[in-house]
């Protein structure tokens, strides 16, 4: 079988300089494969103004609209394929490498979205752009988010925050970008150039993916033990403090705060349960929020520039939240650090969104969502590291995708029809802020237990 990545004889050689190629690789990553889905909302717009018209039969479709719009149906299937492929992928990657994975990776984003240039009904959007773009992204996904946290023992959080922040740029760049495209090129030909630039750009993300060698590993490790022989006399270095220094090194690739190492006996973990809950009911309404941001705004009198920006400043505000949060993770603990920042989002969802009726509660709102919740990627590997270790990381991430298949392809369907059936008179707004503060709530508290299970000091870093 093939491998795509790093050579080894450049790693062995110059470490630093493949991990930073490493670190670069992964952002630009997340910059192509996650910043092209936070910024569906423009393909969205399109789709509604294409395929629903206040409730007359489309034309496309063939099929009459007078409830829920079918262009929410497209995402719906983006995101919970999306999540569907990270858990297929994190097994991928342990058999074929995830170099080659990313690669595959790529292929069906560029074939999904050039594929969906060619499509004019709605079905064959789903398919393209939902099913096949989606799984590529979630493939993607998986292994630009995790990679980085085997190059290195200190700083984790940090790094993942900067790798993760690539989604964020992503949205910012990508979003006006395709609006450029549209306008430039139509829809049809937006979406085969957005193929052709994704397909190439993650090709060569995929020359940059190699997890480091258990030669550096062992290398890293005697270098250490050497360390401490050298500074203390040779008869007070005992056994027992090498191989404590040893597993204190080693445990960024084998040891977690359960020492586990297969996916039968991470799947037992209660720990891993409480992540899995919070995670799927976090990552769902994250997304409800951001695609419903542009709409809600116009719905309580905003214009449409003002709903625009306030979705550009959600996003915005990931990108600072992702690399601040990770790096006060690295001092406070990543599991306290993932409560902290869902209680925040919680309360800014009752207090500050459903409350809104004004530009610059909005902005408000918009700034400490995106600070907080934009954290909630870079936490999920950072927390499960914490959990169970860096071995089969990827594998481990992937199996909390399960859930989210189901809970980020029914909560927009939802929120929609929360919309839909009660925005008319404006219930429907603030029936959607609540529907997301709830489920935030859920998942905040189910990451409280999984905080008590794990320790009941609560000054304990962890």
């Amino acid at each position: 079988m093939p491998r795509i990545g790093i050579n080894k004889k450049l790693i062995l050689s110059h470490p630093h300089f493949s991990a930073g190629a490493v670190v670069f690789a992964a952002f630009i990553g997340m910059f192509l494969a996650p910043g092209i889905t936070n910024s569906y909302g423009v393909f969205e717009e399109e789709y509604e103004n294409l395929y629903s018209n206040n409730g007359t039969m489309s034309e496309s479709t063939g099929s009459s609209n007078t409830s829920l719009s079918p262009a929410i149906a497209i995402g719906a299937v983006h995101l919970g394929t999306n999540y569907l492929f990270t858990t297929i992928a994190g097994v991928l990657c342990e058999r074929i490498g995830m170099g080659l994975t990313t690669f595959l990776g790529g292929l069906m984003v560029g074939a999904g979205l050039f594929a969906a240039g060619f499509c004019t009904k709605v079905w064959q959007l789903v398919l393209a752009q939902g099913v096949l773009a989606g799984a590529g992204i979630g493939t993607v996904f998986i292994i630009v988010s995790t990679i980085p946290t085997s190059w290195f023992s200190k700083n984790q959080g940090f790094l993942i925050g900067v790798v993760h922040a690539g989604s964020g740029v992503g949205g910012l760049v990508l979003a006006p970008l395709t609006r450029f495209l549209i306008n430039r090129y139509s829809l049809q030909g937006s979406l085969k150039i957005l193929g052709l630039i994704l397909v190439c750009g993650i090709s060569l993300v995929s020359l940059g993916m190699a997890t480091k060698p258990e030669e550096l590993l062992d290398r890293e490790d005697q270098e250490n033990i050497d360390m401490v022989a050298s500074n203390d006399d040779c008869s007070s270095t005992s056994d027992h403090k090498v191989a404590s220094l040893a597993k204190k090194r080693m445990s960024v690739r084998s040891f977690g705060v359960r020492d586990v190492h297969s996916t039968k006996g991470v799947l037992r973990s209660q720990e891993f349960w409480y992540l899995n809950i919070a995670v799927m009911l976090a990552e769902a309404s994250f997304y409800v929020v951001l695609f419903f941001l542009p709409v809600y705004s116009i719905g309580i009198g905003l214009t449409s520039e003002q709903g625009a920006l306030i979705a550009g400043v959600a996003n915005g505000a990931t990108i600072i939240g992702r690399i601040t949060i990770g790096y006060i993770a690295d001092l406070a603990g990543n599991i306290n650090m993932f409560l902290i920042t869902h209680i925040f989002v919680t309360t800014s969802c009752f207090f500050l969104w459903f409350p809104a009726k004004s530009f610059i509660v909005m902005i408000v709102f918009a700034c400490t969502f995106g600070l907080f919740a934009g954290s909630l990627t870079p936490m999920v590997p950072l927390c499960a590291v914490t959990l169970f270790g860096q071995n089969g990381l990827a594998n481990n991430v992937g199996l909390l995708g399960i859930g989210m298949v189901l809970t980020t392809s029914g909560a927009p369907v939802i929120a929609r029809l929360f919309y839909e059936k009660l925005g008319q008179n404006g219930a429907g707004y603030g029936t959607v802020a609540l529907f997301c503060g709830g489920i935030y709530l859920l998942a905040t508290l189910s990451i409280l237990a999984l905080r008590i299970c794990v320790s009941r000091n609560p000054w304990i870093k962890i």
